[in-house]
C-alpha cells in the first residue's frame, strides 16, 4: 500500500466568560472584542466587527455590499431577522443584457451555468451595480439593539483605514489570482495592486504590504456623524453616483434614497431532536437547512458512526433530496410563490424520507410536492419556469455572543470576488455586482427585474435547548454553506463534539441534481475532504458516488459560538486553514 504524508493543522477552541467574537479575519474579530471590553453588548460588537471587515476583507465585504443578521435578545426571549442584501435598481429590466448574451455553451457563467454575456458585463463592471444594503442594516441593528454610538463602533474600522492593515497570505493569493480583472476597472487596481503588482504577505524575506484607505476613513466618519442618511441621502450617495453613472451604471440617487432593510419578527423556526432552530427566512438557505435536518431526524445517526460510509451516504442522499426541491421551488417570495411552510414541514419530510435509498445512489431524483403541506394544499399555476439559483462564494461571516446570552449571526457579501471589481474612488467603497446573481435571460423565476433582491444560500442559524441560547453559526462559501452548517450542527447535536472540533473534522458536499438538465437528472459528484479515510472513499464509490477529493477549506468556512448550558462559558470555533479568528474575554 502506498503511504503519503498528510498536512494536519489545528486551532484551539476559545473559551471565555463575558463575550466572544468569531470572524473570518483577525482584524475584524479584534474590533468586536475592543467594543466588548469597553462595555458593549453582542449587538454593539457585531456592528463593530462588521464595519471592520468592510475595511480589511476587500473580496468579501464592503460598505458597498449587503447581508443579513439573525439576532436573539435574551432579556425579551425574542429573535429578530434583518435582511439588508440590497436591491437591483428600479431601472433594471429582464432584457437589459439580451444584446450582450453569448450563444449557448460559449463562456457560460462560471458559478451558475446560465448563458454568459459579452465581456462579462452581466456579472462585473458598472452595469452590474445595485443599491447596497450594508450600511442601512448595520445602522438599524445598532439603533434598535445596541448600547453604544456609531462613533464608538466605527472607531476600530476608521483606525484600520488610517493606519492600514497588513495583507495576509490568503488575500495576497486571492488578489494575485484576480489581478487581470482588477486591472480592467480602475481605480480599484491602485488600491489592491500597489505599484501595479499584487501585494506581499509576510515572509522571512518580505515585509507585508500595508493597505491604507484614507477615502474610506472619511466615508466612515460621515456615517459615524450622520448615520444611514449620510450614506443613502447625503454626500456619500451623490459621490457614488457621480463616480459610476458616467461609466454606465443605471443606479440613481432616488434608488439610494428609497432603500430600507427588511425586518422579520421571528425568523424561520424549526426543530431537531428537541432543539429549537431559528434560521433566516425567505431568500436564504435556512429552508434547506431545516428540510435536510427534518429528513435526518428519522435516522439514528449516532448508531451509524461519525463519518462512516453509511453515515456519509445517508447524509449525501438527504442533501440530494433537499437540493432537488431547492432548485425547483426557490425564488423571492415578493415575486414568486414559494412553498416555504411545506418544504420545512415534518410531514413532508416523513413522506420524502421513504424515497431515500440507504444503499446506493438512485438513478434519478425528482422534486416532491411540498404544496400538499402548504396552507390549503393547493399548488398555484406555474407561470414561469424555474431558473438555476446561486450565490457567489465571496462572502464573510461573523458571530457574537455575550454573557447575558444575546446572540448574533451575521453574513455580509460582495456577491462575487471583489464585487463588481468597481470602487467608488471618492468614497473608497468597493461596490457589489448585483446582477451577477440573476439569470440574464428573460422569462425565468430568477431573471433580472426592477427592485429585486438577490437570492442567497447563506444559512444563518441559532440553536436553543430548553429555551436557553446554545449556538450561533454561519459560514461563507456559496452553495457549500448549507451542507457545511448542517454537518457542523449534526456533529454537535448527534455526536456531542465541541464546536471547534465539529468545524475542523472532514466534511462532504453534494448538490444532488443539475438545475440546467432535464428534471430528475443527477449530479453524481460527491465532494469529499481529502483527509477522509481511503477505505471510506472506496465504499462511497462502491455505492455509486463519483468522489472528488478536495483539501480542507473547500467546504465553506464555518464560524460559530456555543454556550455551555451548565457553565455559561462561551466556546468559539472557526475554520482552520484560513485567517478566521475567535477571540473571547
Amino acid at each position: 500500500m502506498t503511504l503519503r504524508s498528510i498536512l494536519v493543522q489545528k486551532k484551539e477552541e476559545v473559551i471565555a466568560q463575558n463575550g466572544t467574537v468569531v470572524a473570518e479575519s483577525a482584524e475584524a474579530a479584534e474590533a468586536g472584542m475592543e467594543i466588548f471590553e469597553k462595555g458593549g453588548n453582542a449587538f454593539d460588537a457585531a456592528v463593530a466587527t462588521s464595519f471592520a471587515s468592510c475595511t480589511c476583507e476587500p473580496a468579501m465585504s464592503s460598505l458597498g455590499g449587503g447581508g443579513a443578521a439573525l439576532i436573539y435578545l435574551a432579556d425579551e426571549d425574542q429573535t429578530v431577522a434583518i435582511e439588508f442584501e440590497g436591491r437591483l435598481p428600479r431601472a433594471a429590466t429582464e432584457d437589459m443584457f439580451v444584446p450582450d448574451l453569448l450563444p449557448l455553451g460559449v463562456e457560460p457563467h462560471p458559478s451558475f451555468g446560465w448563458r454568459g454575456t459579452r465581456n462579462n458585463v452581466g456579472w462585473m463592471g458598472y452595469r452590474s451595480l445595485g443599491v447596497p444594503g450594508q450600511v442601512a442594516g448595520l445602522c438599524q441593528i445598532l439603533e434598535q439593539f445596541g448600547t453604544m454610538s456609531l462613533e464608538e463602533v466605527t472607531s476600530p474600522a476608521i483606525k484600520i483605514c488610517e493606519e492600514g492593515y497588513e495583507v495576509n497570505g490568503y488575500y495576497a493569493l486571492m488578489i494575485g489570482s484576480d489581478m487581470k480583472l482588477l486591472q480592467q476597472y480602475p481605480p480599484i487596481d491602485k488600491l489592491l495592486l500597489p505599484g501595479g503588482y499584487p501585494p506581499r504577505s509576510a515572509s522571512a524575506y518580505n515585509r507585508p504590504t500595508v493597505i491604507v484607505q484614507k477615502e474610506l476613513a472619511g466615508t466612515l466618519r460621515k456615517i459615524a456623524q450622520g448615520g444611514a442618511d449620510a450614506f443613502y441621502r447625503g454626500d456619500i450617495a451623490k459621490a457614488i453616483i457621480a463616480d459610476t453613472q458616467p461609466h454606465g451604471s443605471i443606479v440613481t440617487l432616488q434608488d439610494y434614497a428609497d432603500y430600507q432593510p427588511r425586518t422579520y419578527d421571528h425568523g424561520l423556526v424549526g426543530s431537531y431532536r428537541g432543539y429549537k432552530l431559528v434560521c433566516m427566512p425567505e431568500v436564504f438557505g435556512g429552508i434547506q437547512v431545516l428540510q435536510t435536518l427534518n429528513l435526518l431526524e428519522g435516522f439514528d445517526l449516532a448508531a451509524l458512526g461519525h463519518n462512516s460510509p453509511q453515515f456519509l451516504h445517508l447524509i449525501a442522499e438527504c442533501f440530494r433530496r433537499a437540493w432537488v426541491d431547492r432548485f425547483r421551488y426557490m425564488g423571492d417570495p415578493e415575486f414568486e410563490d414559494v412553498p416555504i411552510e411545506g418544504l420545512i414541514s415534518k410531514e413532508y419530510a416523513d413522506e420524502m424520507r421513504k424515497y431515500v435509498n440507504l444503499e446506493r445512489v438512485p438513478d434519478e431524483i425528482r422534486p416532491g410536492n411540498p404544496w400538499k403541506y402548504q396552507g390549503d394544499g393547493q399548488s398555484p399555476e406555474a407561470t414561469r419556469p424555474p431558473g438555476p439559483r446561486g450565490e457567489g462564494r465571496n462572502t464573510t461571516h461573523l458571530c457574537t455572543m455575550d454573557k447575558d446570552g444575546n446572540m448574533v449571526s451575521m453574513v455580509q457579501t460582495l456577491g462575487g470576488g471583489f464585487g463588481a471589481y468597481v470602487i467608488s474612488g471618492s468614497t473608497g467603497a468597493i461596490l457589489r455586482n448585483y446582477t451577477n446573481l440573476f439569470n440574464p435571460e428573460p422569462g425565468t423565476s430568477n431573471s433580472i427585474g426592477p427592485w429585486k433582491r438577490p437570492s442567497s444560500h447563506d444559512s444563518l442559524t441559532l440553536v436553543f435547548k430548553d429555551g436557553q441560547p446554545l449556538i450561533t453559526i454561519g459560514a461563507p462559501g456559496g452553495r457549500r454553506v448549507i451542507t457545511s452548517v448542517v454537518q457542523v450542527l449534526v456533529k454537535v447535536l448527534d455526536f456531542g463534539m465541541g464546536i471547534q472540533e465539529a468545524i475542523a473534522v472532514p466534511r462532504i458536499h453534494i448538490e444532488g441534481s443539475d438545475p440546467k438538465a432535464p428534471e430528475g437528472k443527477l449530479v453524481r459528484e460527491l465532494f469529499v475532504d481529502s483527509r477522509m479515510s481511503p477505505k471510506v472513499v472506496k465504499e462511497l464509490e462502491r455505492r455509486g458516488h463519483e468522489v472528488v477529493l478536495l483539501p480542507d477549506g473547500n467546504f465553506a468556512l464555518p464560524v460559530a459560538i456555543m454556550r455551555g448550558l451548565q457553565t455559561d462559558k462561551l466556546h468559539g470555533g472557526v475554520t482552520v486553514p484560513t485567517p478566521a479568528t475567535a477571540i473571547g474575554y
